[in-house]
């Protein structure tokens, strides 16, 4: 699901599928998101908690861009980082 026009031409990132399979796998609800200023991923956790988890995938090799180095979300690059990242 996405929520605006796509950044960088409508591209998504490689490593956004197995991330988004395995984070549904564990009952997660994924939404992918584009847009400047969004995260790639909106990630909530099954209840009871429904805590929601904003990440940044990037494939192995990708560089932040300047804004996304002024945001703090988690950046992930695989689906054990972002495992990680969402239930810690």
């Amino acid at each position: 699901m996405s929520w605006r026009r796509y950044a960088g031409g409508g591209k998504r990132d490689a490593a956004e599928r197995p991330i988004i399979e395995a984070l549904q796998g564990l009952g997660c609800d994924v939404y992918q998101l584009s847009g400047k200023g969004n995260p790639d991923l909106l990630v909530r956790r099954p209840s009871p908690s429904g805590l929601w988890v904003p990440l940044e995938v990037k494939s192995d090799g990708g560089t932040l861009t300047k804004n996304q180095q002024a945001i703090k979300w988690p950046v992930v690059r695989d689906k054990y980082q972002a495992i990680q990242a969402v239930f810690g």
